[in-house]
């Protein structure tokens, strides 16, 4: 599989990768989000346990910390990855401009590193809010529903994490060189 990704991902250039990640990733997540954030208002409504309500809340409370890691990269590191991309068609130097636009590089490539670590954190508390699998007598079909929700979330992420740590990262680190933007 491994191989298989490494031949789809690694040949094209990072605008391409970059659109199809977006595409592929982003959308499908934010679609996802969407869908399951509908799902636990609509059990917020319903009387619950405990342990039910603690559940549709810390499901709510991960799509929204999703949510605001897809929107991030939206808003920020796909324009920088256009910058980027720019630069190179231009053929920039960053080792002739002020000091502010390597600055802004290594900024960007550390911020991007640093919402992995959040996408990790993401990840594992969805591991942990999880219901059990034998809850089907306990909760509704409405509460397995949204955990299969949260589970569909959850493996995207995962994708997406591998992605973007796997391959966009070392684009852009190549990117940079080639615009001696210096890491």
């Amino acid at each position: 599989m491994t191989r298989i990704l490494n031949e789809q991902y690694s040949k094209i250039g990072l605008s391409d990768f970059v659109n199809r990640l977006s595409e592929d990733c982003y959308i499908a997540l934010e679609k996802l989000c969407e869908s399951a954030e509908k799902q636990a208002n609509k059990l917020d409504g319903l009387e619950s346990q405990l342990a039910t309500s603690q559940y549709t809340t810390l499901c709510n409370a991960l799509i929204q910390e999703i949510k605001q890691c897809l929107a991030v990269r939206k808003e920020i590191y796909i324009p920088y990855i256009q910058t980027l991309v720019h630069k190179i068609a231009d053929q920039h130097d960053c080792s002739s401009c002020s000091g502010s636009c390597k600055v802004n590089h290594d900024m960007q490539l550390l911020e991007l590193k640093a919402s992995h670590s959040n996408i990790k954190g993401i990840l594992y508390r969805l591991q942990m809010v999880s219901l059990p699998l034998y809850s089907e007598t306990i909760y509704p079909d409405a509460y397995r529903i949204l955990r299969n929700q949260m589970a569909l979330i959850e493996n995207n992420l995962t994708e997406l994490f591998f992605l973007e740590e796997h391959y966009l990262i070392p684009k852009v680190v190549e990117a940079q060189k080639v615009i001696n933007a210096g890491n």
